[in-house]
């Protein structure tokens, strides 16, 4: 059955034509996708920033600062929750619902790999309260931007195409990482950064096209996260040698999954299986 419109506005586009037994995937029809796309992606940078402002003003310690982070996260998440709620298709038609074809996505292996292999080169270089603080603020901030970037947004470009939403809401998701440097980091990390979270937001889009589930990328996303800050955001050269390692293997997946992901709604993939939402 085809997907619901999210707009009040008369559709510009075709609805998907769902194969025999898939599950119907989000998708806005709107008049201006790109731009909705660019200002809805804005809201989850607004309230990172708004609760950075905070924690700044409060001079908050480094684990009450993680906190006040999560809040302003989690504030956003459920914000994103409610838009979805309120819109015509269901909330498991953006991705909150259980994973399938997961032998098509390897299980998702490598994506563990490269979790384990930052986890290995950085280990743990926090103590355990700031251990504490981190879990919290990793999963606020995972399932807030998995919310808005691979749910929202993601729905507003899809009623293009599939590849426009894997591409579109990657690079989004990546450009807008540059809201860093307004946290005092240094230009050519932020250009880092940016590059490396337009790659993650591939490999994520792809894994939702495939798998039909936020989860994966969600679960993917908080983990990495959490390494990262345990690790206290090494920079010695085993630490980037392990990122540039990890970053090899998701560079692969990325291939790897973009051969068995649909370019178009309703089409098939490259090795001619039937198309998933």
């Amino acid at each position: 059955m085809p997907p619901r419109s999210a707009s009040p506005s008369a559709p510009t586009a075709s609805t998907e034509e769902q194969q025999p037994g898939d599950h119907p995937t989000a998708s806005w029809h709107l008049r201006a996708p790109w731009f909705a796309a660019i200002a809805l992606a804005l809201v989850p940078v607004v309230f990172t920033a708004g609760a950075s402002a905070a924690a700044q003003l409060s001079e908050a310690t480094e684990i009450g600062g993680a906190f006040i982070l999560a809040a302003g996260a989690a504030a956003s998440a459920i914000l994103g929750l409610i838009v979805m709620r309120f819109s015509r298709p269901r909330v498991s038609d953006y991705g909150f619902r259980r994973p399938r074809r997961a032998r098509a996505a390897l299980w998702f292996v490598p994506a563990a790999a490269t979790v384990l292999i930052i986890l290995g080169t950085q280990g743990v270089r926090v103590d355990a309260p700031a251990i504490a603080a981190y879990a919290a603020l990793v999963v606020a901030v995972a399932l807030n931007e998995e919310t808005w970037f691979r749910g929202i947004v993601f729905a507003i470009l899809r009623a293009r195409s599939s590849r426009t939403a894997i591409v579109g809401s990657s690079v989004l998701f990546g450009v807008l990482h540059l809201a860093n440097l307004a946290g005092g980091a240094d230009l050519g990390s932020s250009i880092l950064q940016v590059a490396f979270a337009a790659l993650f937001g591939l490999v994520a889009a792809q894994l939702l096209v495939l798998t039909g589930s936020l989860w994966p990328a969600i679960a993917w996303h908080a983990a990495w996260n959490f390494v990262t800050f345990i690790g206290g955001d090494a920079t010695d050269t085993r630490s980037l040698i392990g990122l540039g390692a990890a970053c090899l293997v998701m560079l692969g997946y990325a291939v790897f999954l973009g051969r068995r992901t649909p370019s178009r709604p309703g089409g098939t993939a490259a090795t001619g299986s039937p198309a998933l939402p």
